[in-house]
């Protein structure tokens, strides 16, 4: 039975920080935000250094939360990916507002691979090519 006063966090790594941004503009949209945090990977940071930082948090979080990084094969990725080795958690790559959107709705469950493959597809269904077809507005 899952307890349902247990979210699960949602980690975001993203190069210099834009990920919080995301976080705190999406509270537009769908109102207060809980158990999202991000760690950035600022220019100054080492490879050790954050990674150690990001370990120190991804002791904390309950098993079956979810990281997700900017930048697939980036450090972000990667340093998530070796965490994952040692730890019970999901990853996604490819942060965006729709992901972060389905992320969250989603926290009072676990993070299974099936709810990861979904928050995925939510977000590749919302990635479009948007175009007026001009031919129709001038009839």
């Amino acid at each position: 039975m899952i307890d349902k006063t247990i979210k699960h966090e949602i980690l975001l790594l993203t190069h210099g920080g834009w990920g919080e941004t995301l976080a705190d503009t999406l509270t537009m949209i769908i109102g207060q935000i809980e158990g999202v945090s991000e760690i950035p990977l600022n220019p100054e940071d080492t490879l050790e250094g954050f990674l150690e930082k990001v370990e120190r948090k991804v002791k904390e979080m309950p098993s079956n939360s979810l990281i997700i990084t900017d930048i697939s094969g980036g450090t972000t990725s990667n340093v998530a990916l070796k965490l994952s080795q040692n730890y019970d958690i999901k990853i996604l790559s490819g942060l965006s507002s729709i992901m972060l959107i389905e992320a969250i709705m989603r926290q009072d469950h676990p993070f299974t691979d099936e709810s990861v493959n979904e928050i995925k597809e939510a977000a590749l269904m919302n990635c479009q090519h948007l175009k007026i077809n001009k031919s129709s507005i001038n009839k």
